[in-house]
């Protein structure tokens, strides 16, 4: 326990960032979340008093971790997250590793006694991540997973107005969400390769359809049960080495173009529109300045868009 500037007690709260040099890891979560916590003097109680986030960064590759602790004014960061696990001064253990390292870490952490928030999905099956929900509960740790889409401002207002009865009786909805990933040939992909295959706890259905779950839980109604099919249209990538694979079979590699939905019936929603073409990449838009296209046939040519069917019963 200490003092901060203006004299309110300020308690330090230990956290493990397990993950944080990868991609959302360190964007959303380090920098853009608990950094900016701390930039803004802690987080200030009802009483007065301000929790403090006192980092432990923790990751695999020591020249990265080395390199974001420097760049963010860090001291703490460890490769050994064993050792990490055993230290008294940080009581939560945050995660956002790729899906499939998930499970055993968490595992460690709740027996260690830490308090556990981590990225979706929990685990890559059902079985799994109960096992976790309960050995947690067994444990008497806090824990919760990120659901940072109730949060947003428009889905903020969405709810109040549903809350308010603005919309009347609800008997259908449409959702839209989507984003451009490149295959990562003549321009590189925006999102890890591993993202894509199956075995490796990749797949939009695995990473996406837990955030949409949620959303319709929180906002709409509460869904009863859902059915979902995936579809690979684009199964040829390059990874971050350069080096080109192939989704086939149990290789499964999913391409997100763009997703749309609408209600066929009053009980199933459309996630995604198959058979339209994509646009061309136009020369003149700026993002596309000075980079060489060697395979701009592939990218001209009509193409299938990947989508999902979620059945919702309610």
């Amino acid at each position: 326990m200490s003092a901060s500037k203006d004299g309110a007690r300020r308690k330090e709260l230990g956290i493990i960032m397990n993950g944080v040099t990868g991609r959302m890891g360190a964007n959303q979560h380090l920098v853009r979340s608990i950094l900016a916590i701390r930039k803004q003097g802690g987080v200030r109680l009802s009483d007065g008093e301000l929790i403090w986030p006192e980092l432990l960064l923790v990751g695999r590759n020591e020249r990265k971790l080395r390199a974001l602790a420097q760049e963010h004014g860090l001291e703490r960061w460890s490769t050994d997250l064993d050792a990490s696990l055993a230290s008294p001064a940080h009581q939560v253990y945050f995660d956002a590793q790729a899906t499939r390292e998930r499970a055993p870490a968490l595992r460690a952490a709740i027996s260690a006694g830490k308090h556990v928030y981590c990225e979706k999905p929990v685990a890559e099956d059902l079985a799994t991540a109960l096992e976790l929900a309960r050995l947690a509960f067994a444990a008497g740790v806090k824990n919760g997973v990120v659901q940072d889409k109730l949060f947003l401002p428009g889905l903020l207002k969405l709810r109040r107005l549903r809350e308010a009865g603005f919309f009347g009786r609800i008997i259908a909805v449409r959702g839209e969400f989507g984003y451009w990933v490149f295959e990562g040939d003549w321009q590189p992909s925006q999102r890890p390769s591993w993202n894509y295959r199956k075995e490796d706890g990749g797949g939009i259905i695995l990473d996406m359809l837990c955030h949409w779950r949620y959303v319709l839980d929180q906002i709409v109604a509460p869904v009863r049960a859902v059915s979902a099919l995936g579809v690979t249209h684009i199964p040829e990538r390059v990874d971050e080495a350069g080096r080109p694979f192939r989704c086939t079979g149990r290789r499964r590699c999913l391409r997100h173009v763009r997703t749309r939905g609408w209600h066929r019936r009053p009980d199933q929603l459309l996630l995604g529109s198959p058979g339209s073409p994509r646009r061309p990449v136009n020369p003149s838009d700026r993002r596309y300045r000075g980079q060489r296209r060697r395979r701009a046939p592939r990218l001209l040519g009509p193409a299938p868009r990947q989508h999902a069917t979620a059945r919702l019963e309610s």
